[in-house]
């Protein structure tokens, strides 16, 4: 439009920047609720059933909300993690009476219109990488690499990772194990005591309908005028513990 200067590209990353470290500050106002991530040292298997032991030893993690809405409940949603010497688990318990998810595909993007759930892994500073799992109902998988504010690079890919869905008469359920060595190529420690940012989300759609928005169901509510997971503040703090989950 005539009239109208066009900014620089470096005025555009000045001003991005700012947006992005208003975004940190906000985060900073409220405190980042922990999660302890209990020691295990029994066998777990990848299927996506949950019926090891430490499932029902341990309490999981079930104050999910409705991301930017307050008035709403969340289906119910349940998450566990452990940590072992050589691997993170992850496993999610979803009550979902709609289903909308497909097989994987060879376009990880597919899995943006599925029920899903998602675990994203931060060191806390602003200026380094942050690593996405996002696990569709039916076994898709999309994980990438993001920087703040939403610079995707989908051609990263977790090494090793162990994944598995299954649906359930409630619902499904998703099993992750992420190794060892490949947490540490993104710079997180397995050792009792470390602490990082972490994200748990849920996408739950009610249609495979083009357009429609799922509900955004998150553990830290970043309250952000829309949804968004991609801000500092929707990360909480996982911290490692060196107590051991009850064995049999």
């Amino acid at each position: 439009m005539r009239g109208i200067r066009r900014k620089s590209r470096a005025e555009r990353a000045n001003a991005l920047l700012a947006a992005l470290f208003v975004l940190l500050a906000c985060a900073g106002c409220r405190s980042i609720p922990e999660m302890p991530v209990m020691h295990s040292t029994g066998p777990f298997r990848i299927d996506g059933k949950l019926d090891e032991h430490a499932y029902a030893a341990v309490p999981p993690l079930k104050s999910f909300v409705i991301a930017g809405d307050a008035e709403m409940t969340a289906s119910p949603t349940r998450a566990w993690v452990f940590w072992q010497e050589d691997q993170l688990l992850l496993a999610f318990e979803c009550t979902d009476k709609t289903i909308v998810a497909a097989a994987p595909s060879n376009n990880e993007r597919d899995v943006d219109g599925q029920d899903r759930v998602e675990l994203f892994l931060w060191s806390g500073n602003p200026h380094d990488a942050y690593y996405c799992l996002e696990f569709a109902a039916r076994g898709a998988l999309h994980d990438y690499q993001s920087r703040f504010y939403r610079c995707f690079d989908s051609s990263w890919k977790l090494p090793g990772l162990q994944y598995a869905a299954e649906l359930t008469a409630q619902g499904y359920c998703v099993e992750a194990a992420l190794s060892r060595s490949a947490l540490q190529q993104c710079g997180f420690q397995l050792n009792p005591g470390t602490q990082f940012r972490a994200g748990l989300f849920r996408a739950d759609f009610s249609t495979a309908q083009d357009g429609v928005e799922p509900l955004w169901i998150t553990w830290v509510d970043a309250r952000t005028p829309k949804p968004d997971f991609h801000v500092a503040g929707s990360f909480g703090r996982f911290r490692l513990s060196s107590d051991a989950r009850p064995e049999h």
